[in-house]
C-alpha cells in the first residue's frame, strides 16, 4: 500500500500524521513548507488547495476526518475504530460531526477574523466582532464534551480510538485561544492523550 500524505505541522494534517502513527503505516510526506499551499500538485488532490489531503494507492482523498477514519479501517487489528454497522463506529460518527460543526467550527471562524498577518483572510474581509459570539458558542460545545469526559477517559468505549485525535486537536485549539479555563476535564483530557508515544497535540497552557 503506497500511502502520501500532504501536511504542515501546525494544520489538521497533524491528525492524519498522528492516526498514521499509531496505525504503523508507512507513507511519504509531501510539504511541512508554506509553499506547499502554491503547489499545483495539492491542487490535484484537493481543489481548494488546502490541507490536509492523502493519496491511498493512488486514489485522492481530502478531509482531516475522512482521512483518518479510512486509515483506521485499513489496521482492523489496530482497534483504532469501530467496525462499520457498529454502535462504536456510531458514536465515532457522533462525536467527529459534533466537534467539527458544533466546535471546530466557531474556532476556525476566530482566526480568521483576527489573522493579523492577512494570510487566511485578508484583513479588510475580517469581522473581528464576531469573536464574541464564537467564543459564546464554543463553549457551549464544550461544556457538552467537558461533561461527556467527567464520566469517561475516552469518548468512544473508554478506550483510545481515532475519534479522540480528531477531537483532541480540536481541543488543544480551545486551549491555545484560551477558551479552556472552565473546562477541567478537557485539560485532564489533553494530558492523557499527550501521554501517548505518537500524539501530535501542542500544549498551550
Amino acid at each position: 500500500m503506497q500511502i502520501i500524505l500532504y501536511e504542515l505541522g501546525p494544520t489538521r494534517s497533524s491528525r492524519c500524521r498522528w492516526t498514521l502513527l499509531e496505525a504503523g503505516l508507512d507513507f511519504e510526506s509531501r510539504g511541512n513548507s508554506s509553499e506547499i499551499f502554491e503547489c499545483e500538485e495539492l491542487r490535484k488532490v484537493h481543489p481548494l488547495g488546502k490541507l490536509p489531503a492523502a493519496i491511498i494507492d493512488d486514489k485522492p482523498l481530502f478531509e482531516s476526518a475522512a482521512i483518518c477514519s479510512t486509515i483506521a479501517d485499513l489496521v482492523p487489528e489496530r482497534n483504532l475504530i469501530g467496525r462499520p454497522g457498529t454502535w462504536a463506529r456510531a458514536l465515532h460518527n457522533q462525536w467527529t460531526s459534533f466537534v467539527l460543526t458544533e466546535l471546530e467550527a466557531w474556532l476556525w471562524s476566530t482566526d480568521l477574523n483576527t489573522d493579523e498577518r492577512g494570510f487566511l483572510m485578508p484583513r479588510d474581509d475580517q469581522v473581528p466582532e464576531i469573536v464574541h459570539q464564537n467564543r459564546k458558542l464554543a463553549q457551549r460545545a464544550a461544556a457538552v464534551l467537558d461533561a461527556q469526559l467527567q464520566k469517561t477517559k475516552f469518548l468512544v468505549e473508554n478506550r483510545f480510538s481515532v475519534a479522540d485525535i480528531i477531537v483532541g486537536y480540536t481541543v488543544s485549539w480551545l486551549e491555545e485561544l484560551e477558551w479552556i479555563a472552565s473546562f477541567p476535564n478537557l485539560s485532564d483530557y489533553l494530558d492523557r492523550l499527550c501521554e501517548r508515544e505518537h500524539c501530535t497535540i501542542s500544549r498551550h497552557k
